[in-house]
């Protein structure tokens, strides 16, 4: 269950991490190491949250079943933890994607 809920989750948040992407890029007028940091830190994140979040989660699906039950419950508090990290980076995220001119 953690590792469908870790492939949706990612697949989920992918579009937000895409427009975030192209909103801090597009504020091109400003090269300063600052700027792309900032740009290099969004794209890392994209990068986490499109491909390493649904991967994690493949593998957690196929191979979860050989687990004992103290490691599956670390893994799910683990992702329980990445998930109540990352929401509220996402809600941000989506609100200023909402209210962007």
């Amino acid at each position: 269950m953690v590792g469908l809920f870790l492939v949706f989750y990612g697949l989920a948040t992918a579009p937000l991490s895409i427009a975030q992407i192209f909103f801090t890029l597009q504020r091109g007028a400003d090269w300063s190491p600052a700027v792309l940091a900032k740009a290099a830190l969004v794209v890392l994140q994209a990068v986490g949250r499109f491909l390493m979040l649904p991967l994690c989660g493949v593998l957690l699906f196929f191979q979860g079943w050989r687990l004992d039950p103290v490691l599956q419950l670390s893994l799910f508090l683990l992702v329980f933890g990445v998930v109540a990290e990352s929401l509220p980076s996402i809600v941000s995220d989506y609100s200023k994607w909402k209210h962007r001119p």
